[in-house]
């Protein structure tokens, strides 16, 4: 009696796994005749059913149709490709060896699209879409120990090598700018370590990423290697400038400046760099004078005529050189106004000072009228903010320089460009 309970029982029980499959069969005979929407119709309904959808037969099914469903302009707009995708790594992870050419095939297909699709989200910045487009391609291509797909033609194999290496760098890169730092990383580490995608930008993500995290030693030590890989590129030497700016170490950044001036005697870009670090030792933000300003105004100085020999043309360097010279003129121009007695010591020493501030603004008014030259032969609202507010120091710097120097009608010319950009 017992046994005779026991079979109906496990009967009862696999009727209805007996009754969804038929949906699998019926499925299978609409795609053959090509009947696209009876086919999805079936499936679907053998899919609802949890015991039916772990079938092999159930999820290879389903993935061959919803394959096809992207060919047909009703469904297309979906995407049913994510859906077979989804269908395929399911049975191959589940059951590898049901219809494995067939399976392997179909993951190639989906592996590809899910690569585009996450480029596509990447460009539209959807950075956590396009990261799991890409972890569906590095899923397929990592099967079995990475060893599913041994037996591709070379090319093919290599073609795929490629495309993985590249979904781990958008992914790195979608994580990255997406904020999360702490996974950045890692993804970043493991581009960085493959020659197929290594690149300098792979390192300035880096930098920056460990940057962000507040980890120092890691920074520099990326720093390095990528100066030390790409030496180079301008944008890491860069980011190595701005990091001993940002640490403070002085010693140690003019030593890399003069260095790197050294072996490209013809950018103008670290000239202006290692002027613009003397210019900041020269006068500190504390407002304390070092004994030896001058000698540092002096370097400066010399850098400045560098960098202007290289690239007479630049608007910003020419300010910034004229800037060199004003701001010291402004600085004898103070101590004119502290002497507050008659004396004839007193008269000789403002004199002095009058005569060595002069000459001062007359060595900066050219580099200004450079500037100013450049900045006013474009459209003014073609600048950008920084560009903008150099253009105005430009000018009221050039209307204070004509003032002294009693050239009124020069001096009102600037006021007036000045007030116009307001």
């Amino acid at each position: 009696m017992k046994k005779t309970i026991l079979v109906a029982a496990l009967v009862a029980v696999s009727l209805p796994g007996i009754a969804q499959y038929k949906y699998v069969v019926s499925a299978n005979l609409a795609l053959k005749s090509q009947n696209f929407e009876e086919a999805k119709e079936q499936i679907d309904k053998a899919m609802a059913n949890p015991e039916t959808a772990k079938n092999p037969k159930a999820l290879f099914a389903k993935a061959q149709i919803y394959n096809q469903l992207q060919g047909v302009d009703k469904y297309k707009a979906d995407n049913p490709w994510k859906d077979a995708m989804d269908a395929a790594l399911e049975l191959a992870n589940t059951k590898p060896e049901h219809e494995r050419d067939n399976v392997s095939q179909m993951l190639m297909v989906g592996a590809f699209l899910s690569f585009n699709e996450g480029v596509r989200a990447y460009n539209d910045k959807e950075y956590k879409i396009s990261s799991d487009m890409m972890k569906k391609v590095i899923s397929v291509a990592e099967m079995d120990g990475g060893k599913r797909f041994d037996k591709m033609p070379p090319n093919a194999r290599k073609q795929m090598d490629t495309v993985v290496a590249d979904a781990y760098l958008t992914m790195a890169n979608a994580t990255f700018f997406g904020g999360d730092m702490a996974n950045a990383i890692p993804l970043l580490i493991k581009v960085k370590n493959n020659p197929i995608r290594n690149s300098p930008a792979v390192y300035q993500c880096l930098v920056q990423a460990y940057e962000k995290e507040n980890n120092e030693a890691q920074q520099l030590a990326m720093i390095a290697e990528g100066r030390k890989t790409f030496p180079s590129d301008a944008t890491l030497r860069n980011l190595e400038l701005n990091y001993y700016i940002k640490t403070g170490k002085t010693a140690e950044l003019i030593k890399k400046l003069e260095e790197a001036s050294a072996k490209e005697p013809g950018n103008s870009d670290l000239q202006f760099n290692l002027a613009t670090i003397y210019m900041n030792m020269a006068n500190p933000k504390d407002g304390s004078k070092p004994a030896n300003q001058a000698d540092i105004y002096k370097k400066a100085e010399t850098a400045f005529t560098n960098a202007v020999k290289i690239n007479p043309e630049n608007a910003v360097l020419n300010y910034n050189f004229g800037a060199l010279y004003f701001n010291q003129a402004t600085g004898v121009n103070d101590q004119m106004n502290a002497i507050t007695g008659s004396t004839k010591a007193d008269i000789d020493k403002y004199d002095a000072l009058k005569k060595q501030r002069d000459d001062l603004f007359v060595k900066s008014a050219p580099y200004f009228e450079k500037a100013q030259t450049k900045f006013g032969a474009v459209d003014a609202s073609s600048l950008n903010d920084e560009d903008m507010r150099t253009y105005k120091s430009t000018l009221l710097a050039l209307s204070k320089i004509y003032a002294i120097q009693s050239k009124l009608d020069k001096s009102s010319e600037m006021k007036k460009l000045y007030e116009g950009l307001k």
